[in-house]
């Protein structure tokens, strides 16, 4: 399938996941989600969709929920966006945001250690 329409059905169902939650929900805990990617396969079967929340305490909590509202939301972006099949969503918690952070802090104590190397060789 081309890849410019995966790429779109993928916008198309973020913001059609994120505009339920936001507005159809009647979960304090889902209303907190964000989600920040979605990846179909090409043929449309599957949707991986990524999600984080502001509050990461109730983590296991939003993806129990959101699990159980899967096959309900792929029935209403089918509908919403004229697909043959509804695909099947995947929730997957994204981490991004913390490896970056743990990234970050390595390269800030390399740096403090090449610092330090080079003011002993001066």
């Amino acid at each position: 399938m081309d890849r410019l329409r995966v790429e779109r059905v993928n916008k198309e169902i973020m913001r059609g996941i994120s505009e339920f939650l936001l507005n159809n929900t009647k979960d304090p805990a889902l209303k907190k989600v964000v989600i920040t990617e979605v990846r179909c396969t090409n043929d449309l079967s599957l949707a991986k969709v990524y999600f984080t929340s502001i509050d990461k305490s109730e983590l296991e909590e939003i993806s129990k929920s959101l699990d159980n509202l899967s096959g309900a939301l792929s029935g209403i972006i089918c509908r919403q966006m004229r697909l043959r099949f509804a695909p099947k969503l995947l929730f997957v918690f994204d981490d991004s945001e913390e490896r970056a952070q743990r990234i970050e802090a390595l390269l800030n104590k390399i740096a403090q250690g090449n610092v330090g190397n080079k003011e002993d060789d001066k």
